[in-house]
């Protein structure tokens, strides 16, 4: 019997996930919707990961003759997490530096509004110019954020999800 590698089911279903995920920023950027962060937009995306880290694990578990440890859960769901992360950095550059270079300053600009809606004290009188100024060199923690969060979410959905999963130890 030969051994099955788990690497290959999570590239395999990293880079699907990943392709599904830009298809839906792709379709948000062409409807001008990409700025909206509600909250239809967030859990699409995170069912959208959590289909793909499920199916990978399934996929693996009906390779391996229907066994699959936590372990083995937690490694691909893992895994899974960490292609889709490579990918969405790689889009948020291709994003901000091709597509739509001053989208951070909108960013800000839209952040910058609904702090002045919401916490009009917290920016302590400050004028837009000056918001953006002072924030911008703050926009590079982009990019750590999504690979940390993406592998944190990653992570702990494997977990919960290896417990459904996993094989049943025989008597």
């Amino acid at each position: 019997m030969e051994e099955i590698s788990s690497k290959q089911f999570m590239i395999n279903y990293g880079l699907t996930t990943g392709v599904v995920l830009i298809c839906f920023s792709l379709m948000l950027f062409f409807l001008d919707a990409h700025y909206e962060q509600n909250a239809f937009v967030q859990i699409t995306n995170t069912v959208i990961t959590f289909a793909g880290i499920t199916v990978g694990c399934l996929a693996f578990k009906k390779a391996n003759e229907n066994k699959i440890q936590a372990s083995s859960v937690r490694k691909i769901g893992t895994g899974i997490s960490l292609v889709i992360a490579l990918i969405s950095i790689f889009y948020t550059l291709f994003l901000t530096n091709v597509m739509e270079p001053d989208f951070m300053d909108k960013v800000l600009e839209i952040s910058y509004n609904q702090t002045m809606n919401d916490y009009p004290e917290a920016l302590q009188g400050m004028d837009l110019n000056t918001f953006i100024e002072n924030s911008k060199p703050f926009t590079f923690l982009t990019y750590p954020v999504i690979l940390i969060g993406t592998l944190l979410v990653g992570f702990l959905y494997s977990v919960i999800l290896s417990l459904f999963i996993k094989t049943k130890k025989q008597l």
